[in-house]
């Protein structure tokens, strides 16, 4: 194949309703969906996290079962967008199918949202020109103690 390989995205296989569902990382055109229905869940889990820290475990169940409750539509659609489900479908399943499910979709995409977003937005908002101290931005030419020892 003159020296290329064909890259397969990872999948995961996840039981749910009594049938096995393979969900891969989110497809371009399953992005802006995505987001759109996820979006009430999406500043709670990071307010939460950042809040909750990695050792909370009571803590971040209580916030998790909060959100199971007051967002459950939000993931039912969300999750059928990623599985090509309907969202009626998603919703009738087991918490803890639907646990397995949102642990397998954020598995398959948290390289993509927790590193590789910030990096490319990073690279995108970094300034050209940096600023000097004064607010004025610094020029490519010489600075004045290389234009007066060039005159001495």
């Amino acid at each position: 194949m003159d020296g290329f390989e064909v890259v397969t995205p990872p999948t995961a296989q996840v039981s749910f309703r009594g049938e096995v569902l393979e969900v891969g990382p989110l497809r371009l055109e399953q992005l802006a969906p995505f987001i759109t229905a996820a979006r009430s869940i999406i500043g709670r889990v990071v307010m939460a996290a950042g809040l909750l820290g990695e050792g909370a475990q009571m803590e971040t169940g209580a916030v998790v079962l909060d959100l199971l409750e007051q967002d459950a539509p939000a993931f039912a659609s969300a999750l059928s967008i990623v599985t090509d489900r309907p969202a009626d479908w998603i919703a009738k399943g087991t918490v803890d199918e639907v646990a397995s499910l949102v642990e397998a979709v954020v598995g398959l995409n948290r390289d993509f949202f927790a590193r590789r977003l910030p990096h490319l937005v990073a690279k995108v908002a970094k300034p050209k020109i940096p600023p000097t101290t004064d607010g004025e931005t610094s020029s490519t030419s010489s600075s004045p103690a290389d234009t007066s020892a060039a005159t001495s």
